[in-house]
């Protein structure tokens, strides 16, 4: 195991590098130039002036080449050193600190209001095949997974928020204040984990060994448990490792719909103002949950199935 962990480090940490250094040169090829969009972000179109550009320039080292700034950048980077926000002047780590933890409190609960619905929902459906409450759940993922997050954002806050007045429309100054954005942020993953899990539930209870189970006369029960979920879990348990980085990633921008204070408003803000080192300190940390939490699922997608084997060993 500590093989396969220990190369799955390393690929995260190469993929890491191509994704910073995409991001990189992708922010510097994009139209403007990166101290106006600071200076007008920051202060109005009305200071942008010569003197005030050459200021900033000088500032951040913007006067050298891009692969010279890349190189800089990229040797602090390796040190754990993300460099100094061009918008808020602070270190880009300090900043992504303060709000990383509103990012993960929203993600996560999104992924356990999801996880409380998609799975009850999809064993049910699968078990009960074809009838009413199938028929209902089939209906139900058709109308979660057809809406944009961002205009299940707008219909909750009119309704929720305008005109019942049960929770708040934006920010997080009281515990329900995270209710709205987690159950839109929630959504998508409910279509997608409760389709998952009745059409891996229902191919399970088509095996032959689920057909002996009954013929030994075995109670519904034991062989609900006993061996329908634990062989259906494993390819819902991969789905769900992939949807908490969708959730990281698509919480951007409910983030911003509903002013919660996490990396997404940091991250918007500095697309803005062409904040390199930000863009570049959110990006990472995005990159990084991902490949995480993959290693996370792979290790416990092992631990349930032993006779699983990865890149020719087991686990």
């Amino acid at each position: 195991m500590l093989k396969y962990i220990l190369k799955r480090i390393i690929m995260i940490i190469g993929v890491l590098w191509c994704v910073a250094t995409l991001t990189y040169f992708t922010v510097h090829v994009t139209p403007g130039d990166t101290a106006t969009a600071v200076i007008y972000e920051l202060y109005g179109e009305d200071a942008v002036n010569t003197e005030n550009l050459e200021a900033v320039r000088e500032k951040y080292d913007l006067n050298r080449s891009i692969f010279m700034q890349y190189m800089d950048w990229m040797t602090d980077a390796f040190t754990g050193n993300f460099g100094t926000s061009y918008r808020y002047d602070k270190p880009v780590s300090y900043m992504i600190g303060l709000r990383l933890p509103n990012t993960l409190k929203l993600g996560f609960t999104a992924f356990f209001i999801s996880l409380i619905v998609s799975l009850p929902l999809g064993i049910i459906s699968a078990l009960k095949h074809n009838k009413i409450i199938d028929h209902i759940s089939r209906i139900f993922v058709l109308f979660t997974s057809s809406f944009p997050s961002f205009w299940v954002a707008i219909v909750l806050i009119i309704v929720c928020a305008l005109k019942l007045k049960l929770f708040p429309v934006s920010g997080m100054d009281t515990p329900n204040s995270i209710v709205l954005p987690a159950l839109t942020l929630s959504f998508s993953m409910m279509a997608t984990v409760t389709r998952m899990t009745r059409a891996s539930v229902l191919d399970v209870m088509e095996q032959d060994y689920i057909w002996v189970a009954r013929a030994k006369g075995l109670g519904r029960n034991k062989i609900i448990f006993r061996h329908i979920l634990r062989n259906a879990l494993p390819p819902v348990i991969t789905v769900l490792g992939l949807q908490i980085g969708h959730l990281l990633g698509g919480a951007v921008i409910i983030e911003n719909i509903f002013s919660w204070p996490g990396i997404g408003g940091l991250f918007i803000d500095a697309v803005n103002a062409k904040d390199t080192p930000m863009i570049e300190g959110c990006v990472i940390v995005m990159a990084f949950g991902y490949g995480a939490i993959n290693i996370i699922v792979d290790i416990i997608y092992a631990i349930i199935n032993p006779e699983v084997r990865y890149s020719g060993e087991k686990i």
